[in-house]
Formats: C-alpha cells, sequence, structure tokens
C-alpha cells in the first residue's frame, strides 16, 4: 500500500505544475512556490528545504535555471520570476541535461561537490566555495582530457560539466586506473604509488631502525607551520624541570595577530608540564615563545638552539627561523628530517606522553580559571570515518603557505612507524595520507 501511495504522489507532483503553476514571483507564498522549489532542489539549483516561501535563494535558483535555459536555445528571459514559459520549461523532461548542466558562472551545491571530486582527483586546488569559475572549467577540462586519455568514452573536453560528465566523474574510476587518491586499493596497501596521497610531500619510516619504507619527495624544502613545535618540545624536555614552577615572560604576548593561543599570559604561574601540554594540544604559539625564553634565555637564543640540534640529529634541510612555525620563507624544513626529529622525540618517555595526550585538564591561575585542553583531531575519533585505532600522536600544524601538515607516529606489536604529510589539502585528506602510509609500512614490515 505504502509503495503504491508514494507511485500516486510522484504521479501527482509531476502533473501539478502543468495545472496550477502559474506566474510565481518574489514575496509569494504557499503550496504552489513549495512544488516549485522541490523541483529546483531536486535539479540542485536550490539548497535547503522547500519551505513554500520565494525569497532571495529562490530567486536566485529560478534566475540560474533562467540561464541555463537561455544557454541551450530556450526563448526566455532571465529575470528571476517564475512565469508562465519558465515554469513549463522547468518541468520538461526533455531539457532536464541542460537544467543539469554545470559551466562557468554556476553556483550551488552540485558545484561544491564536483568541485571536492576535483579535489579528490588532484585536478583542483581548495577550496570548494561552490563557483564555477576559470579555474573548476580548467579541472573539468584536465578531467575530460584524462579520461578521453584513458579510454574512456567522453561526451565534451570543453570544460563544461554536462550530466555524462558529471556521472563519469562519480563513477569507479580505479578501473580506468585514473591516478588519484580516490583510486587506492586499501586491500593492496604495497600499490601505493604517489599519485595516491594528497600531500605534496611524505615519508614513512621504521621509527625502530630508522629505515625509510615509503617517501615522496621527503627532501624537499617544505613550509613545517606547527609542526615546528616537535623540535621546541624536545629542547624543552632537554631542559627538565618539568614540575617546576614558572613565570609566564613578556614574550608570550610577542607573537602576530593571527597566532594560535593557549592563551596563556605574561606574568601568570603555572608548571613546565602545562605549558607544554598547552604547546602541543593547543598549538599555542604564545607558549612556544614562552617555552623559548624560559629554556633559552630568549627566543633568538632558543631558535639559535634548535638550529644546532637539528643539525646534530642529521636534519639538514632545516632551518627555523622561531619556535613554533607561524610562516617565513625561510624557516623550512624537509618530510625525511621532520621525520627524523620525531624520531629522536620518541625515544623520551615525556616527549611520548606529551603528544599522545588527547585531553588536559589546565589548572586555573590569577589570569584565568582552569581549562581542558582537548586534541580534536578526526583520526583519534572512534566515531569519524578516518579514525585510525593505533595512531599515537604527534604534531599538525597549518598556514596557508604550508597546507595541512602532520607528523604522526603509530604503534601495533609489529612495531612503531613515523609518517610525515606536508602540504595536504585539507585536513581529513590529510589523515587518509596518514592512513595509507600506515597500512603501507606494516605491510612493508612483515
Amino acid at each position: 500500500m505504502k509503495r503504491l501511495l508514494s507511485w500516486f504522489l510522484c504521479l501527482w507532483m509531476m502533473l501539478m505544475p502543468a495545472v496550477s503553476l502559474a506566474g510565481l514571483k518574489p514575496g509569494q507564498t504557499g503550496e504552489e512556490v513549495r512544488l516549485l522549489q522541490q523541483r529546483l532542489i531536486t535539479l540542485g539549483l536550490l539548497s535547503g528545504t522547500a519551505d513554500g516561501d520565494y525569497g532571495q535563494k529562490t530567486q536566485n535558483a529560478v534566475s540560474e535555471a533562467q540561464r541555463l535555459l537561455m544557454l541551450a536555445g530556450c526563448q526566455i528571459t532571465q529575470t528571476g520570476s517564475a512565469d508562465d514559459d519558465t515554469i513549463a520549461l522547468l518541468f520538461d523532461e526533455s531539457l532536464e541535461s541542460a537544467l543539469l548542466l554545470l559551466c562557468d558562472g554556476s553556483k550551488g551545491q552540485r558545484v561544491k561537490d564536483a568541485q571536492n571530486r576535483l579535489i579528490d582527483l588532484k585536478l583542483l586546488e581548495p577550496p570548494a566555495d561552490g563557483a564555477y569559475g576559470s579555474a573548476t572549467t580548467e579541472a573539468v577540462q584536465q578531467f575530460q582530457l584524462k579520461m578521453a586519455e584513458l579510454g574512456a568514452e567522453v561526451s565534451r573536453q570543453d570544460g563544461v560539466l554536462d550530466l555524462p560528465t558529471y556521472q563519469l566523474m562519480f563513477s569507479d574510476l580505479s578501473k580506468y586506473h585514473f591516478p588519484a587518491p580516490v583510486c587506492f586499493n586499501e586491500k593492496k596497501p604495497l600499490s601505493l604509488t604517489s599519485d595516491h596521497l594528497y600531500g605534496d610531500a611524505c615519508i614513512v619510516i621504521d621509527a625502530t631502525t630508522g629505515q625509510v619504507l615509503f617517501e615522496h619527495n621527503s627532501r624537499q624544502r617544505m613550509y613545517p607551520a606547527s609542526t615546528t613545535k616537535i623540535m621546541t618540545l624536545l629542547l624543552a624536555l632537554e631542559a627538565g624541570h618539568l614540575n617546576d614552577l614558572v613565570t609566564i615572560p613578556q614574550s608570550a604576548a610577542e607573537v602576530p595577530a593571527d597566532s594560535s593561543l593557549v592563551p596563556v599570559h605574561p606574568g601568570e604561574k603555572m608548571t613546565m608540564d602545562a605549558l607544554l601540554h598547552g604547546l602541543i594540544i593547543r598549538s599555542g604559539n604564545d607558549a612556544a615563545n614562552a617555552v623559548a625564553t624560559l629554556c633559552g634565555g630568549s627566543v633568538d637564543e632558543f631558535v639559535v638552539a634548535m638550529n644546532e640540534k637539528a643539525k646534530q640529529l642529521g636534519a639538514n634541510d632545516t632551518h627555523f627561523v622561531n619556535p613554533h612555525g607561524y610562516h617565513d620563507e625561510n624557516h623550512y624544513t624537509t618530510a625525511y628530517d621532520l621525520a627524523t626529529i620525531a624520531r629522536a622525540g620518541l625515544t623520551d618517555v615525556e616527549f611520548c606522553r606529551i603528544v599522545t595526550c588527547l585531553s588536559y585538564a589546565l589548572p586555573a591561575t590569577d589570569d584565568r580559571p582552569s581549562d581542558v585542553l582537548t586534541c580534536t583531531h578526526e583520526l583519534f575519533d572512534p566515531e569519524s570515518e578516518y579514525y585510525i585505532p593505533y595512531a599515537a600522536g604527534v604534531k599538525s600544524g597549518y598556514t596557508s603557505a604550508a597546507g595541512f601538515c602532520y607528523v604522526g607516529a603509530a604503534q601495533t606489536k609489529q612495531g612503531t612507524l613515523i609518517a610525515v604529510v606536508l602540504h595536504a589539502p585539507t585536513r581529513n585528506r590529510a589523515w587518509l595520507d596518514m592512513k595509507k602510509l600506515f597500512s603501507y609500512g606494516y605491510a612493508a614490515m612483515k
């Protein structure tokens, strides 16, 4: 019975527009507007729910539908008002392909979905903003040309995303051996290539032996962002005195205005251990400057010590300018060097304790109440699709120049791995890279 009622409802909705939808304009409300909105939602021209209110969003969606119909040769005007001709064309099944077309000037959720897919195919840089411009046009054309080269049947090669191209883009491209992260076969971890990774540079090593198991551009100089704080933590732990009560120096306030903060304030007192948890979990640039001054005498002297330590460890392509990783053209490292520094840190039990801590109760001070520092990275969340059960720290980083960076460890009965991903397009895509690198590493160790 339910199936029969659903069939009659669908038939009614198909027939209703031809009978009662006429002359709809912005500002109108009611069932007719709701039916129009439902059609626009089905076509991907309108997001949200059909609320029966012909507002600006509905007007924009109608205007876009009219633009697409005009491109298909229909003799109408782009007004944003759903006149009789527009309504008839909107519900004309023979024009559905034209209404599903995405091209320069298109906007909305379907554009955003397509952009995210193009990012996954490593053809487009983020963000997916839902606006179809020149970059999206070029990326779509690259996809069309590549698919033609791989032997797929391609309907067009001009950067316009018609329905066949859209469907092809979201199909299983692994059968065409498309070189992209989404085509990686998780059941064959040793099949991993650089094409399957989002990051521009990466490495995975055996933490015990230092053996490089997989790498891509691992010696290429890159910006590390806040993964810099791994070295800051390492030197702070060498100085010791974790349980000592320290006074936050003035340098904690001398960080760029858009810095990540714990926050800590000059003059307040806390243990060095609490300060280091703020450094790692909250990635506080204020904490990094405070640690540098407390452990090195000044920020500048501490940075000298950071560079000396890098050379001692064999991180020869690394140069630090500050203790926190805020962008500077002369502040750089490599995936190999970061893995080397992290490996040195993981030999220290206190380093391991701090970089694997997911929640820390920061005691109250005279300047502020108590606070709970929480790591929100999805790879540690059992409810997340990006969860990696054997992941064990270490440190993330992000700037617009560095992209998303992560230095991570994994621990199983097989042993401990260290993986580094630099300049990934988004955080979640970096987690996908980490999972692939860890899977490869453990498969290679067998």
